[in-house]
């Protein structure tokens, strides 16, 4: 196929306190950070050569990349292209095209969606069609946050407008952030900071053959922190629904686990826990005894001691959540928090990281700075 460019710069303000401590296109699904889903999907559709476009926390998805880059076939080339100020989804092209050059059909995704879209499919159909640019689209119930295209019934685009207000939206097909363009669209992208959604697609449904290739598969743009719960629990329901247990886990007795669950790699539950159902517990979390968890994400390297209560919430990586503590529906604690014995924590609360929690947080909604 040739070259893709992943654009993973941006700063995912939306998704803190996630990413105050990594970037966003490292958050894991299922222990597995995002990227590495999106560079598998490329991989598999015949791409040899993936440029990551970077900026935010740049030498933190550098370093991992070059770790993965081991794993794959010998025949991948990866490249990395700094921004040195941020340039949108739209203007790292112009700094690729004049560092590494886009010459022929090239594909370009954002490196913050999840999906489990076909890449060589796509990229035949794009030839098929024979137009300027094919993009991914998908339909969704709320079309407000994302550029809607109209298409005819050859799935030509006919308008494109970004993010329209829910009652002028003729249409809920929705940009899903993947592209196969063809090296005359770089004609068409303004210098400097620009938007593809906003700033080239417009422009290019008006002057030339545009097509949108139709996805139907499970789709998620993990913009907030509920999304990407959510996409977590959803992608476990597609891919273990009767629950995950790694070999290397440890389950004591009396244990309950729920289906849908993950259990992580190394993974310690003591006896008398219920856990489940829409659980995830990421690698070398230990979790004690008589704990109950659902609904929740628990990422990697947090304990959880005995009798503690948890539903519906986000826990970061490398936590400690004390002795009968119980943190209430949709809490978000960040990296590295440290939750004393016996406290209470009320719903909706947002606990940046590094912090210690030494007393109850009875006020709904704050945010623990």
């Amino acid at each position: 196929m040739g070259k893709a460019i992943v654009l993973a710069g941006g700063y995912a303000t939306r998704l803190r306190p996630l990413t105050l401590t990594k970037p966003k296109s490292l958050l894991l699904i299922l222990d597995k950070p995002l990227i590495d889903w999106i560079v598998e999907l490329l991989v598999n559709g015949g791409v040899d050569n993936i440029i990551f476009s970077v900026y935010h926390m740049a030498d933190v998805l550098i370093n991992h990349l070059k770790s993965i880059f081991i794993q794959l076939p010998s025949s991948v080339k990866i490249d990395f292209i700094y921004e040195e100020e941020p340039l949108g989804d739209a203007g790292p092209l112009h700094l690729v095209n004049s560092r590494i050059g886009l010459t022929s059909t090239f594909i370009v995704s954002y490196g913050d969606v999840f999906s489990f879209i076909n890449v060589s499919d796509m990229v035949k159909y794009h030839r098929e069609r024979g137009g300027i640019a094919t993009i991914m689209l998908t339909r969704v119930e709320d079309v407000s946050r994302y550029g809607v295209a109209v298409v005819n019934s050859n799935n030509k685009i006919l308008s494109f407008i970004e993010k329209p207000k829910p009652h002028e939206a003729k249409s809920n097909l929705v940009n899903a952030g993947m592209y196969v363009f063809e090296p005359e669209v770089l004609n068409y992208i303004p210098k400097g900071k620009s938007k593809l959604s906003a700033d080239v697609i417009p422009k290019l449904v008006e002057k030339f053959d545009v097509y949108g290739y139709i996805y139907d598969g499970f789709w998620s743009d993990i913009g907030v922190p509920a999304d990407y719960k959510q996409t977590n629990i959803n992608v476990l329901r597609i891919i273990n629904p009767q629950g995950y247990l790694s070999q290397t886990a440890r389950v004591e007795e009396d244990v309950e686990l729920i289906p849908p669950y993950y259990i992580g790699e190394r993974v310690v539950i003591g006896r008398g826990s219920r856990i489940g159902p829409n659980v995830v517990v990421g690698c070398n979390t230990r979790i004690g005894e008589r704990v109950r968890i659902f609904n929740t994400i628990t990422l990697p390297k947090s304990r959880v001691r005995s009798g503690s209560y948890i539903e519906n919430s986000i826990i970061g990586e490398e936590c400690y959540i004390g002795r009968w503590s119980r943190i209430s529906e949709n809490v978000i604690i960040g990296d590295g928090v440290s939750v004393d014995d016996e406290i209470y924590i009320a719903p909706n609360v947002v606990i940046l990281p590094y912090k210690e929690i030494k007393e109850d947080i009875l006020e709904n909604g704050k945010i623990i700075l």
